[in-house]
C-alpha cells in the first residue's frame, strides 16, 4: 500500500487536497493531531473524517512535540511528567481514531526515569494495541540507548529514509532493525538539509532501499513529503510522482523478494 503525509508541502483546503490525494492513487494516510498544525489540516477528527470519505486508511501517527522540550521526558520533574501525559494522549487518539502506530522523536540522555516513563506508555500502547514508533533522527546514541535497554512487543522503529541519507548514511537501520520496523517515512535530500522532496531532487541509492526493504513483511510505503524542494512542480505533478516513485519501489522490493530474480523490472 502506497501512502503519503497528509500535508505534502502545498498550501491547499483540506478536503482538496485529501480528494488529490485519494485521485492519485495513494491509499494510506500519515498525519499528526498536533493543534499547531490545525490550520493547516483541520483537527485530528476532521482529517479523519475526510480519510474515510476518500477511502484514506490511517497509517501512522506522529507525536504531539516540540523538539527543545524532549530532554526533560528523561529528567526528573513535571516537565517530564507532562510529556509523558502527552503522549499517552497521542497514543489513547491513534487508537481511537484508527492508526497503527505512534511515531515518536527521543532527544536526550538516556536515564532510569525516562525508561521508567516509556515502560508506563508502553503498557497502554499493549492494551490499546497500538505500537509506539521510535525515529531515526539526528539523535542516533538515544535511539540506540532506549532499544537496546527497553524489550517490549510494542515498542518498535519507524524508518526514515531522508534521515538516513543526511545524518548517517553508513547506518543500515533497516537491516539492523528489521524486526522492529512497523513505519516508515520516505523522502529524498542530497545530504545538506531535511528537505523531504522527491527522488528526483535527492541523491538517495533508491536501489538499495529497495533491497533493504524486502527483507521486511509487507509494509505501507508511506512518503512524507515537505517539498522544500519544489523546482517549479505543482501539487498535482507532485502527487503523480511520488506515486509513481512508489509503485517503482513496490516493484523492485518484490522482485529482490522473488528467490528466483525472474521478471525484473526496468
Amino acid at each position: 500500500m502506497i501512502g503519503i503525509r497528509f500535508y505534502f508541502g502545498y498550501n491547499i483546503e483540506p478536503e482538496l487536497r485529501a480528494k488529490l490525494i485519494s485521485d492519485a492513487g495513494f491509499k494510506s494516510i500519515i498525519t499528526s493531531a498536533d493543534k499547531k498544525y490545525n490550520k493547516q489540516n483541520g483537527t485530528i477528527a476532521k482529517q479523519v473524517k475526510l480519510f474515510k470519505k476518500y477511502n484514506l486508511k490511517p497509517s501512522s501517527l506522529h507525536m504531539v512535540y516540540n523538539s527543545c522540550q524532549l530532554p526533560y521526558f528523561w529528567k526528573k520533574g513535571f516537565k517530564g511528567f507532562k510529556l509523558k501525559q502527552n503522549l499517552i494522549r497521542d497514543v489513547k487518539t491513534a487508537h481511537r481514531y484508527g492508526f497503527a502506530s505512534v511515531v515518536v522523536h527521543l532527544i536526550g540522555q538516556y536515564s532510569k526515569v525516562g525508561e521508567n516513563r516509556l515502560l508506563s506508555v508502553l503498557k497502554l500502547c499493549k492494551k490499546l494495541n497500538v505500537f509506539l514508533a521510535i525515529e531515526n533522527i539526528n539523535h542516533k546514541q538515544i535511539f540506540l540507548d532506549t532499544l537496546n535497554n527497553i524489550n517490549h512487543s510494542h515498542l518498535k522503529v519507524c524508518y526514515d529514509s531522508g534521515h538516513n541519507n543526511i545524518f548517517d548514511k553508513d547506518f543500515d537501520y533497516v537491516s539492523k532493525f528489521a524486526d522492529k520496523i512497523v513505519a516508515l517515512h520516505l523522502h529524498d535530500n542530497i545530504g545538506l538539509n531535511d528537505d523531504h522532496t522527491l527522488n528526483m531532487f535527492g541523491n538517495t541509492d533508491w536501489e538499495d532501499v529497495a533491497k533493504q526493504l524486502s527483507k521486511l513483511p509487507d509494509i505501507n510505503l508511506d512518503y512524507e513529503l515537505a517539498m522544500l524542494v519544489k523546482n517549479n512542480i505543482n501539487e498535482n505533478q507532485c502527487l503523480t510522482k511520488c506515486y509513481k516513485q512508489g509503485v517503482w519501489l513496490q516493484e523492485k522490493i518484490n522482485y529482490y523478494r522473488n528467490k528466483n530474480g525472474k521478471n525484473k523490472p526496468n
